[in-house]
């Protein structure tokens, strides 16, 4: 006798003839529990189907279903067996119900009815097969086996729809990720070609001073006084300097964007930084009349690289400086965002940014329109700035009313202690 773990639920008003079958398939390995009526055993799968659901056995069946095998749980059935002519809930009804409860239910029709009308209107509610009375267990096993079969195959169907489902749904999702990334890439090939063309452009103006200059100086042919020739070297000796500033920019940004810059955090006591940025800008703020007012309390400490914080507050001092209008004012402030972090204000009284300009304000080489300016400048010096807050894992903004000044703002890991 082999063993199974097919349930099988028998229906029959004939209770005699219920009994034997389940007896006989029972013999044959098959786990029976027979029912004299629709009604209870629509009770019954009802009960099973509740029970299994509370013992969490869904996902079993889920796993158990995949590979043919029934299901884990033990309490569902795979195959309905019902009469089709009883009172009350007949087999047409039954199945209907059952099939409600369970789609994959494999439900068998039995008959004595020989009616092939009986037969499809089984057929049409989601019967698989159906046997006339009487019958033979030889004959009824074969049945059963093809209502299993296809069952099975119900099953793995539903299973293949379903990854098919979930695959099509990562296939657009992939799509869509692939779309992203190309159009990053091309943003990204634009802005290099952009950034190549400008660097191109800004590395000839410092050059093409440099050589018609010094083609001046060496010249037999064009006279010149030595006035002048003083003034040619001062040229030369001054394009030669904001050149070699724009290449070390260039250097300085080419190591961060590629990672390749190394920092190293530490507490940084932020009142002792900034008098040290203070000594280096002192210079060019009393040449332009401008008064530093640092605010800042000795127990203010942020987690950074204290050499690139240095450089990020001297650019940001020298903008607010070279920016501000003569005998101006540069203020500094420390206020905290929250108990982890620390926000450095650098507030100026120049003629402020619109909103053209803040929107341009990150682009390399762009002095949002300060190019035919007094002021020296490469352009690169907030876009540096930026990524190295960024690498610090602090914030870089901006606010600024035309006519009013601007306010600069590094938000950084840090507390007042």
């Amino acid at each position: 006798m082999m063993q199974s773990n097919i349930r099988i639920l028998v229906v029959d008003d004939e209770l005699a003839q219920m009994r034997a079958l389940c007896d006989t398939l029972g013999q044959r390995g098959y786990q029976t529990v027979g029912c004299g009526s629709g009604e209870e055993a629509l009770r019954l799968m009802q009960a099973a189907e509740l029970e299994a659901a509370a013992r969490g056995a869904a996902g079993q069946r889920g796993r158990a279903d995949e590979e043919g095998d029934g299901d884990d749980s033990g309490l569902r059935f795979q195959v309905l067996l019902s009469d089709l002519m009883m009172p009350g809930l007949d087999g047409i009804a039954l199945v209907q119900a059952a099939r409600a409860i369970d789609p994959d239910l494999a439900c068998i029709i039995m008959t004595g009815e020989g009616s092939i009308g009986s037969a499809v209107q089984a057929m049409q509610v989601g019967a698989l097969d159906y046997i006339l009375k009487p019958f033979r267990v030889s004959a009824v096993l074969p049945v059963i086996a093809r209502a299993l079969e296809t069952r099975k195959l119900r099953i793995m169907n539903a299973v293949l729809e379903r990854r098919l489902r979930e695959h099509a749904v990562q296939l657009v999702r992939i799509n869509e990720e692939l779309q992203v990334a190309r159009q990053q890439a091309d943003r990204a090939n634009q802005a290099k070609s952009a950034f190549l063309s400008n660097m191109s452009h800004e590395l000839r103006t410092p050059l093409n001073a440099i050589l018609g200059f010094s083609q001046i100086l060496a010249s037999d042919q064009l006279p010149s006084s030595a006035a002048q020739k003083k003034q040619f070297a001062g040229n030369i000796l001054q394009a030669s300097r904001h050149l070699l500033r724009l290449i070390n920019d260039i250097l300085d940004l080419a190591k961060v964007e590629s990672g390749a810059l190394t920092l190293e955090s530490e507490p940084v006591a932020l009142s002792q930084v900034l008098q040290e940025c203070r000594t280096l800008v002192d210079p060019l703020a009393r040449l332009r009349g401008v008064e530093l007012r640092l605010s800042v309390s000795d127990s203010a400490s942020v987690t950074a690289d204290r050499v690139r914080l240095k450089q990020v507050l001297i650019n940001l001092l020298s903008n607010a400086i070279k920016y501000n209008r003569d005998h101006g004012t540069v203020s500094v402030h420390c206020t905290e965002v929250d108990r982890e972090r620390l926000r450095v204000s650098v507030q100026d009284t120049g003629a402020g940014l619109n909103e053209a300009q803040l929107a341009a304000m990150f682009q390399p080489f762009n002095r949002l329109g300060q190019e035919a300016g007094t002021q020296e400048g490469t352009g690169l010096g907030l876009v540096m700035t930026r990524h190295l807050v960024e690498k610090m894992g602090g914030e870089l903004g901006v606010v600024s009313t035309p006519g009013m000044g601007s306010t600069f703002w590094v938000a950084l890991p840090g507390c007042l202690v």
